[in-house]
């Protein structure tokens, strides 16, 4: 055996053995292929966690034993594949494999057959994952002093002064807010300071976490590159102008990983905050 094939299956085994693995199951109500809203929320617990990098998922749907076995098996396809597509159109994603096995069998007719087949219509997720390192969180991260530097709204503000934008969560690896309710409520406390100090300009400061030192920013699913800090920015610029801030009291930039809080928590690094450069 050759020293190149020796260097790579150590390579092999060595990224083998960093990966994890781990399977989640989503529900159906009976007779149906539509995801739930908290069925939603399952997958987007872990496939919206930008920590994580994906590599196998394998996808395979199943059945209770009412109806035909042909249509359960037509129907056991139809939820894998409603799953499948989820994950390629809210996180670009694509399944390794996507598979409808059917219906399950109950072989205890004497049990409560209600909450077995309730149990039976599910798909099963298996994903195999590797997880980015991070600081760990103490306790004294919500009283950081590099923190203390950032003012309000409330604030009398001058020009350098910086506000970070309060509840601002995003989905892995996308500009899509995972509570889009909260996230307006903070824009729009943004559009009313605009509102009552004409004359102040900023900048919309984008910032992510996660990413190694190689990288200058994150990767953005929906623009393809690794420009997820200035889509995020951007994003919030194009909100301000929808609710009628003018464009040219308004800048937006992508500083990726540039720029992280001292000492914080490696969480606090994803961020859009926002910079006074005119009063």
């Amino acid at each position: 055996m050759n020293r190149l094939l020796i260097a790579l299956l150590f390579v092999s085994f060595l990224s083998n053995a960093q990966q994890k693995s781990n399977t989640i199951k989503v529900y159906f109500d009976s007779n149906s292929s539509d995801l739930a809203s908290n069925e939603l929320a399952v997958i987007n617990d872990v496939f919206s966690n930008e920590t994580l990098t994906f590599y196998t998922i394998n996808i395979s749907g199943f059945c209770d034993d009412i109806g035909s076995f042909e249509a359960n098996k037509i129907l056991s396809d139809k939820r894998a594949q409603t799953v499948a597509y989820f994950l390629k159109s809210e996180f670009d994603i694509n399944a390794t494999s996507t598979l409808g096995k059917g219906e399950i069998a109950i072989e205890d007719l004497n049990s409560n057959l209600d909450e077995i087949r309730k149990n039976n219509r599910y798909v099963s997720i298996f994903y195999t994952f590797t997880e980015d390192e991070m600081k760990p969180s103490d306790e004294t991260s919500t009283t950081n002093p590099a923190l203390k530097f950032y003012k309000t709204f409330d604030d009398e503000l001058v020009v350098g002064d910086k506000i970070i934008i309060k509840n601002l969560l995003f989905r892995g690896n996308l500009t899509v807010f995972q509570k889009e309710e909260d996230a307006l409520i903070e824009l729009n406390k943004v559009v009313d300071y605009l509102n009552k100090n004409p004359n102040t300009t900023i900048e919309i400061q984008g910032h992510v976490c996660c990413i190694g030192s190689a990288h200058s920013d994150a990767f953005d699913k929906y623009s393809g590159k690794t420009n997820l800090s200035h889509t995020r920015a951007k994003k919030i610029y194009d909100y301000l102008v929808e609710k009628g801030i003018s464009p040219s009291r308004m800048t937006h930039m992508g500083y990726g990983r540039k720029f992280p809080i001292p000492n914080g928590i490696e969480s606090d690094n994803k961020r859009v905050e926002i910079l006074i450069t005119k009063i």
